[in-house]
């Protein structure tokens, strides 16, 4: 090869190797320069912190289990929150691990199934520093949680409900999800009517109790117990005593007490006793126009339905006073009496059990709650006229077992055979 030959491939080279060192540079710069931005990006990126609540699950009226969360972190944690303190990411991370700044809401009182939302709930000191002094040095996202109320007696198995004792329910009632349902001897739920000892119960096609009332025999004997001018301080102890025995009875209220005890009307209702009304202010309607006849009862019918979310469906006329203008005027039936204890005269717990004695089938009992000697008098008498075979029901349910259909201005008595 020639000199000249020589010298011009070893320019080539030269070149070539100019070119690759240019080349490697090249990407020695540009990865110097992404380096750099992606240092950039992670330095002014703002550092994001996760408060995710854990869900958790609990049996019906157990208490409420302790909450916890999963706190993650991205971003750089080093970044300084407050210069004068030195208190960084970091920090406020470990203050949060460690329950501080925050708190559960749950509206679950775990006497409730169903599903509630778990959310931890930021100080109000760390919301104001996250939307002011450090609005742009870190975020906070909150993430919800589940607390789910299991029923406490167990879970359902097709039309059969399978407990907690993994025994299938029979013969009792099963209450799910603000239902109620009842489970015959084959385990399966009920659906009909179905009668158990002193109640008929009403299931819908899925089993659901609809309604529930006192079962009544028509061929067996009957007294309705009437308790006028209450309640008073005493009539509680007579409500629990018809309630021990399966017993009804119909109260008579005046305005100025109902007022006075709202707990008790409500217990009136609860076990299944006749709301009655006795007027607002104990009047003798005959002396009044129908205008203020029907204000007397219906202000104390409107009183009742604000306790118990029900009026009153029967009416004693004070006194027992009656003519055709009371009739005409009044917009429920009108209840008297056919036995008369005088409670409110002889004030005797002897004398009032010797009246009520002498009631037979059928009868009306007039007394008054007001009085502690007649309801001493009444607590005494209830198991001893059910020993005797009669059942104690309502004005109304007796007369719907005499197959009478109530009036609104009729008159009545009694419901004998």
């Amino acid at each position: 090869m020639s000199n000249e030959n020589i010298r011009i491939e070893r320019q080539k080279q030269r070149v070539a190797q100019v070119k690759k060192q240019r080349r490697i540079l090249c990407i020695i710069l540009a990865a110097m320069v992404f380096a750099g931005i992606i240092i950039a990006v992670t330095i002014m990126t703002k550092p994001v912190i996760t408060l995710k609540a854990k869900s958790v699950s609990m049996i019906q009226d157990e208490a409420l289990p302790e909450f916890q969360v999963e706190i993650e972190a991205e971003g750089n944690q080093g970044k300084v929150l407050d210069m004068k303190t030195n208190y960084t990411v970091k920090k406020l991370m470990a203050d949060l691990k460690a329950g501080k700044e925050y708190e559960f809401v749950c509206e679950a009182d775990g006497k409730t199934e169903g599903k509630f939302n778990v959310e931890p709930k930021l100080s109000d000191d760390l919301s104001k520093k996250l939307k002011k002094t450090w609005a742009r040095k870190v975020k906070i996202n909150i993430e919800q949680g589940v607390l789910t109320v299991n029923n406490k007696y167990g879970t359902w198995d097709g039309d059969r409900f399978k407990k907690v004792d993994e025994q299938y329910a029979r013969n009792e009632f099963i209450s799910y999800e603000g239902n109620r349902y009842y489970f015959g001897e084959d385990g399966k739920k009920v659906t009909g009517q179905l009668r158990i000892d002193h109640k008929v119960y009403n299931f819908s096609e899925d089993g659901k109790l609809e309604s529930e009332e006192f079962y009544v025999d028509p061929e067996k004997p009957m007294i309705a117990l009437t308790f006028d001018d209450g309640p008073g301080p005493d009539t509680h102890r007579l409500l629990e005593t018809l309630e021990k025995h399966n017993a009804r009875a119909t109260f008579f209220m005046l305005g100025s007490q109902v007022g006075k005890y709202p707990d008790t009307v409500k217990k009136m209702k609860e076990i299944g006793c006749d709301l009655g009304n006795h007027t607002a202010g104990h009047v003798d309607l005959r002396k009044h126009s129908p205008e203020k006849m029907k204000a007397e009862i219906t202000g104390l019918s409107d009183k009742v339905a604000g306790i118990t979310g029900q009026g009153t469906t029967l009416i004693r006329p004070p006194y027992g006073a009656v003519n055709d203008n009371v009739k005409a005027a009044m917009p429920q039936p009108l209840i008297l009496w056919s036995v008369d204890t005088r409670d409110w005269e002889t004030k005797s717990v002897a004398r009032n059990i010797q009246a009520v004695s002498a009631a037979t089938d059928g009868d009306i009992v007039l007394m008054h709650d007001v009085y502690k000697t007649s309801v001493e008098a009444a607590i005494q008498l209830i198991p001893k006229l059910i020993e005797k075979g009669y059942q104690l029901v309502t004005v109304s349910e007796m007369a719907k077992a005499r197959g009478v259909k109530l009036e609104n201005g009729g008159v009545y008595y009694s419901f004998y055979k």
